[in-house]
């Protein structure tokens, strides 16, 4: 006889991956890195004070790259991903 898994009301997501993170944040996070892909050359272009060597992520993954641009920058996290967002 076969059972079935039954989803009890605490084994449903809620809306969260995995992981646990928020699938509208995740999201979010997609977005803004599929809109840093598009802008990176022009914003090389703006802030020549970036070169190709911050830009390049992989350890960190993309939040890493964005910390880096800040540091570059010595502007806040926030203000790099306001600034992507808005492009």
């Amino acid at each position: 006889m076969m059972h079935r898994n039954k989803k009890f009301a605490d084994d449903l997501d809620h809306g969260r991956d995995k992981h646990g993170r928020k699938k509208q944040d995740l999201n979010q996070y997609r977005e803004l890195a599929d809109k840093w892909n598009a802008i990176q050359e022009d914003y090389l272009e703006k802030y020549p004070d970036l070169s190709m060597d911050d830009l390049y992520y992989e350890g960190g993954g993309f939040e890493g790259l964005i910390e880096k641009i800040a540091e570059v920058r010595d502007i806040s996290v926030e203000e790099v991903r306001k600034e992507i967002t808005e492009w």
